[in-house]
């Protein structure tokens, strides 16, 4: 079942389109001119544009949340292609850019041990609540069940699993109130023709 995570940002955002006003994915700012408009309007200090946003969701009331993701996948060598922190630090920079909620979601493909998936999920979540960082972190199994794809979500240490859907709500985003972070989100709105929360 091995796919990109450009794939898997594209099922979920089919799967998700449900439950939100409007999902996208693949977000860059870079390429939506976001250094020219920033110098126009607000300083020649520009902040990084980077990382890109896998998936930015607006929900009901137009809140923006953003998701960062990482697909785990088992190599030639029979290890996993990234490390448990893998979008750690990802998902702490999209804070930055004032985001409601920023989630990183972790999936983990069928061939990779269940073992290591507990292991790789354990040492994520712990680092995570330890630090009582400000993200949403949720990990996922996939598993091909006939022509389609469930997500098993891990639950109490990668023992227990439940089929479900990623949950975009969780911790709030700390850097919401940031005068450069709102400004992102208002040119984030006005590229991407989105109105502001009521």
């Amino acid at each position: 079942m091995i796919m990109k995570e450009l794939q898997l940002a594209a099922i979920l955002q089919e799967e998700l389109a449900p439950h939100f006003r409007k999902v996208y994915k693949n977000v860059s700012l870079a390429s939506n001119k976001f250094y020219p408009y920033w110098k126009e309007w607000h300083s020649d200090i520009v902040p990084s544009a980077q990382p890109q946003i896998d998936l930015l969701l607006v929900d009901s009331a137009l809140w923006l949340l953003a998701v960062e993701l990482k697909l785990f996948r088992k190599t030639n060598r029979g290890q996993t292609n990234l490390p448990f922190y893998a979008g750690i630090d990802e998902a702490l920079a999209l804070l930055r850019f004032g985001f409601m909620i920023v989630s990183l979601w972790h999936f983990f493909d069928e061939e990779v041990e269940l073992e290591d998936v507990r292991t790789l999920y354990r040492s994520c979540d712990s680092l995570v609540m330890n630090l009582n960082l400000p993200i949403n972190y949720q990990a996922f199994r996939m598993v091909k069940t006939n022509s389609e794809v469930e997500y098993r979500r891990l639950y109490d240490g990668g023992r227990l699993e439940t089929k479900e859907l990623p949950n975009a709500y969780g911790k709030s985003n700390p850097y919401q109130s940031n005068i450069d972070s709102q400004r992102i989100q208002d040119m984030l709105r006005a590229v991407l023709r989105i109105p502001h929360h009521r």
